[in-house]
Formats: C-alpha cells, structure tokens, sequence
C-alpha cells in the first residue's frame, strides 16, 4: 500500500451508542448518514498523557505513560442546511448522548475494493458556523470529543 492524499475521504454519523466497549460487529449493525461538504477532518487517534515523575536522589525526571485520549476531530464543513449528515450532527451536538462515527479513507488496494475504516464513539461538542468575508463560503465547524478507542478496518 502507498501513501494517499485525503481526497475523497468522507464522515459518517450513526445513532446513538454508550457502550465504549463496542466491537466492529456492534458499529456494523448501526445506520449511517453521511455528513456532506467536509472540507478538512483533522486529526485523530490515540495520545497517551504524560506522567512526571522526578526523583529527589537522581534528580532525573521519568515519564510515564497515562490514560490514552483519541482526541477531538474539527469537522469543517461547507455549511449545507439541507445536508441529511449535517442535520443530524447539528442535533446530536444538542444531544447529551455519544454517537457512532466512522471516517472512510479512499485507499482501496483493489478495484472495486472500500478504503480504510475508522469507527470511533463520540459527543458532539460544538456546531460553530464562520461567515467570514465577502469572498468566503459560509462554513460550520463540528468538534466531536472521541470517547472509546478507534477500531481500524483495512482496506480492501
């Protein structure tokens, strides 16, 4: 496999899930809508926190690892109000409830074949709309908290 550029890449958005033990069976049997008019998704995945610790007779700091943190992912979109994915986001960002996501990569390694999958559990946080300027597309920023581990799917 090569590198690719995030071209065609694309968001969905599912129901509601609170299990943040879910497994790829569990994301698999949800619905998605897919959010249209992404224009960049960020970054995303696992950072572990750091642990500091320094000892009085070395004085040599060590670093451990904690908790990991996936991250929260900026979703800039071309603000659609009649976007199926978009409605949906913007009420699940007035929602207390995680949902069910997937980012979908266009890195097939077939014809024929689905780019890489990446399922994760998330609380939409924000639904920010930027007017900007005179020569500026009105855009709308979702900001999704990722609260469970992201369950990767190879391409195909």
């Amino acid at each position: 496999m090569s590198v690719n550029t995030a071209a065609g890449a694309k968001l969905f958005i599912g129901g509601p899930n609170s299990d943040r033990n879910s497994i790829l069976a569990d994301y698999q049997a949800d619905s998605y809508i897919q959010i249209g008019e992404v224009e960049d998704l960020g970054e995303f995945g696992d950072e572990s926190e750091a642990i500091n610790f320094t000892s009085l007779e070395d004085s040599r700091t060590r670093k451990f690892k904690g908790p990991r943190d996936a991250g929260t992912i900026a979703v800039v979109v071309g603000d659609d109000m009649t976007d199926e994915g978009q409605v949906a986001a913007e009420a699940a960002e007035a929602s207390p409830l995680d949902y069910n996501f997937y980012v979908e990569l266009n890195n097939a390694i077939s014809l024929g074949g689905t780019g890489s999958r990446h399922y994760f559990i998330g609380k939409v946080m924000s639904k920010r709309r930027n007017v900007g300027n005179v020569s500026n597309v009105v855009r709308r920023t979702f900001n999704v908290g990722i609260n469970s581990a992201i369950t990767d799917v190879d391409p195909t």
